[in-house]
């Protein structure tokens, strides 16, 4: 099985190449080749910039691909640009697109494939476009599709993200127990998928008729609350109990709406999904093969061999923060007594 991969060095595409050369695929990856990779020599490297004019174009003179995956899709463009290269030319398009396209107002929880799709980011509203494209040219049979929507994935490569976002110093922060701040209550729900578990599911989907015209979530096992999530990571790298402070979501916002972005459009809300879909249709999928303590793990370990983890020294503003909301509940205290 031939394979192309446009994209092929992040998270879920480093992922997507093990679980293929399991499958003794015949893969080559495009790419700018600007980013670090942890492929191995036997994929077949392109590179190129897909935005510029005729930069496909050696992809579409390649033999005909098996299959295409296309993981760095993000506008309308770039659809119209693989239906057009690769129309005719490929028998399975597999696009990666998001949970982004549901937007942040679900009422049912998980969030199934069938609910409507109302994304509310830029990044969300143009992966919905691109879908649309790639469906009617599976209605019009240029080429069989598959979409996965991922959530947040993790695992080496990348980093820890926690409820504020992705600070490079949360680790650190565990580590030493400083004060971690959590929006809200700390009830909030999250799911977190292990990037090779993801590539298994992108991988096992090629080539099988039952997902062709199909959308899935690509997610987790497990939800947790970030109360949970935060005291799991820690747990995982043997750090102390965390040291949580609870601030409401609105103060953070009024405080620093620019910083605090990241749980303004997202980690507000519930960010769990089902995931039944994918299990019937593709079995190979196991969410959850790698436990979250053991993926945080070989994920801490890359970042401590890249030198990826910042010292939390280096920005004493969430210490301040917390300093001034204990000073200020304090004051309320006495106040209100």
């Amino acid at each position: 099985m031939r394979v192309l991969i446009i994209g092929g060095t992040g998270l879920i595409s480093t992922g997507i190449v093990k679980a293929l050369q399991g499958r003794n695929a015949d893969i080559t990856v495009f790419n700018r080749g600007k980013t670090d990779n942890r492929l191995p020599e036997s994929v077949r490297q392109m590179h190129g910039n897909r935005d510029e004019p005729g930069a496909l174009t050696a992809l579409a003179n390649e033999p005909r691909f098996d299959a295409v995956i296309d993981m760095i899709c993000f506008n309308p463009e770039q659809a119209k640009a693989d239906i057009a290269t690769f129309a005719g030319k490929t028998e399975h398009f597999v696009f990666c697109s998001t949970v982004c396209t549901y937007g942040n107002t679900q009422t049912d929880v998980p969030t199934h494939e069938g609910i409507a799709q109302r994304p509310v980011s830029t990044y969300g509203k143009n992966k919905v476009l691109c879908e649309e494209l790639f469906n009617e040219a599976h209605a019009n049979k240029k080429f069989a599709v598959t979409i996965f929507r991922p959530s947040h994935t993790f695992g080496p490569g990348g980093g820890i993200i926690n409820n504020l976002g992705w600070n490079r110093d949360f680790v650190d922060r565990l580590r030493k127990g400083r004060p971690i701040i959590i929006s809200g209550d700390g009830h909030g729900l999250w799911q977190s998928a292990y990037a090779d578990d993801v590539g298994v599911g992108f991988a096992h989907a090629l080539g099988r008729r039952s997902t062709f015209g199909e959308a899935y979530n690509i997610v987790g096992p497990e939800f947790f609350t970030w109360d949970q999530y935060t005291q799991r990571t820690a747990q995982a790298i043997g750090a102390p109990e965390p040291n949580i402070t609870h601030i409401p979501t609105d103060a953070l916002l009024a405080i620093n709406a620019k910083r605090f972005v990241a749980i303004a459009e997202i980690f507000r809300y519930h960010g769990i999904y089902d995931n039944t879909k994918i299990l019937r249709d593709i079995p190979e999928y196991r969410p959850g093969a790698t436990p979250f303590e053991e993926g945080v793990r070989h994920t801490v370990a890359w970042m401590d061999k890249h030198h990826t983890i910042e010292p939390c020294e280096k920005d004493p503003f969430e210490d301040r923060l917390v300093e001034s909301w204990n000073k200020w509940l304090q004051v309320a205290r006495r106040e209100m007594a």
